[in-house]
């Protein structure tokens, strides 16, 4: 074993070996994992790690932290050494610091925001991150999103949604089956049966007005 690989293995045996111990003194303990698998901290009650391969599980629910990120979910697995983690299970990620940083990037990206799925695959080499099921996207001032998947390049800035797409912005709606978002430009590029929906016009007196959708497109 390389004297860097010693190393790790020593750091990590010193943050789990003392938890393992008041476990097995029948003490309840908080297992803290930090520098795993591209986050700056885990805390989770139980964890199964195997310093060789660097393969770990969380069976019960915990956080992992870097800056400006956290994710909370009922279980997890991954490889720590690849820094790749499967997250499923009430999965919450919360973005509290800009998305991008340096660029003029729009006032929507800047705020803090909740994504919550079923399921979550972190790529922390590539910065890559795809919720499935039931995904849900928030920001304050009315704006949302929600698809059967959602796939986010935190490196490109690519935001990418699929299946029962619905963004909402205020009282304007886009649904689509696929969409593209840009959250550097502020780029939306929606196809297979988008439609856009504005709020109803201010209404003359005496005549009721309804909602009304103001683009419907079909794909070919």
């Amino acid at each position: 074993m390389s004297g860097a690989r010693r190393r790790a293995a020593a750091t990590a045996l010193l943050t789990l070996v003392p938890a393992c111990a008041l476990a097995a003194a029948g003490t309840p303990a908080t297992h803290a994992l930090s520098q795993f698998a591209g986050f700056d901290s885990i805390k989770t009650a139980s964890v199964h790690y195997n310093l060789n391969t660097g393969d770990f599980s969380f069976p019960s629910h915990f956080t992992a932290t870097r800056q400006g990120m956290d994710i909370t979910a009922d279980r997890a697995s991954g490889n720590a050494q690849k820094k790749i983690m499967h997250a499923s299970g009430n999965v919450v990620v919360h973005e509290n610091a800009p998305a991008t940083s340096g660029s003029k990037a729009l006032s929507l990206t800047q705020q803090p925001s909740t994504l919550t799925a079923d399921k979550l695959d972190v790529d922390g080499n590539t910065k890559i991150y795809v919720a499935t099921g039931n995904m849900h996207f928030t920001q304050p001032g009315g704006h949302e999103a929600s698809a059967d998947r959602a796939v986010l390049d935190d490196a490109t800035h690519h935001l990418h949604l699929e299946g029962n797409v619905t963004v909402r912005d205020g009282e304007r709606t886009i649904q689509a089956s696929q969409l593209d978002y840009d959250t550097e430009t502020g780029q939306v590029d929606g196809n297979g049966d988008v439609t856009i929906t504005a709020p109803a016009e201010t209404p003359v007196p005496g005549v009721a007005a309804t909602p009304r959708s103001i683009l419907k497109r079909r794909r070919p």
